[in-house]
């Protein structure tokens, strides 16, 4: 077989005033489908009091297609220990939909039509925030570049409701090529910036080749850093 498997885990770390504490974890793995397309899965602890009032429990499968265009996704949640609600996803040239189960709202069944194919969609690992950095277009002098209606899972900061479909514009910023250390070893990256107004300033570095994850920091009220602490190939 000719797929290929990368996978890591990744540290959530509150820095107040230089006040280390851990208020979450992510193990992540992809694969590189022979088709082009590529899954990422994704199981996210949040611990509460940093983000929100309630800790989160995240499972998540996300597919694109060869260019990072969104195929399907599936999100199922947990808040403070319960059951929240789970959805999946899935995108065309011409639409989204989701059908999802919540346990304040529901069976719901949602369609949005499109009139090209879906930019990105933020499922809320850390791990898929790098895939939206595959919709800068290098060849461009324009920096930043706007990203509109980009598909959501949830429009809360920890992803913590529905699962359902929504929307989001930011501004995506290219900062530049550069080696950084992360606990998980000297990774060369590409820095990206995600410029918007109802979330904190985040920063984003990932591999060139793939936008696998390699750090986020975020400004504002979370003045939080998300760090690789562990990554493997070909397991």
């Amino acid at each position: 077989m000719k797929h290929r498997n990368v996978r890591g885990k990744i540290a959530y770390i509150f820095d107040p005033e230089g006040e280390r504490r851990d208020f979450g974890r992510e193990w992540w793995s992809v694969t590189f489908h022979e088709d082009g397309q590529r899954t990422l899965r994704a199981h996210c602890e949040i611990e509460p009091g940093v983000v929100a009032d309630r800790s989160v429990l995240r499972e998540t499968v996300y597919t694109t297609d060869p260019d990072y265009h969104p195929l399907d996704c599936f999100v199922r949640l947990h808040q403070s220990g319960e059951f929240l609600g789970s959805g999946w996803f899935r995108f065309t040239d011409g639409g989204a939909e989701c059908e999802a189960v919540n346990v304040t709202t529901g069976r719901t069944s949602q369609r949005m039509d499109l009139t090209s194919p879906p930019l990105s969609f933020g499922a809320h690992p850390v791990s898929c925030d790098a895939i939206h950095c595959a919709r800068f277009i290098h060849s461009s002098k324009q920096n930043p570049q706007p990203c509109r209606g980009v598909l959501m899972s949830s429009r809360e900061h920890d992803g913590c409701s529905g699962p359902n479909l929504c929307t989001t514009d930011f501004d995506l910023e290219y900062v530049g090529r550069e080696e950084i250390t992360v606990p998980a070893g000297t990774f060369e990256t590409d820095h990206y910036r995600f410029l918007l107004d109802y979330h904190p300033t985040e920063d984003v570095w990932c591999t060139p080749d793939g936008f696998l994850f390699v750090k986020i920091t975020v400004g504002g009220y979370m003045n939080a850093h998300f760090d690789l602490i562990e990554y493997d190939e070909e397991y």
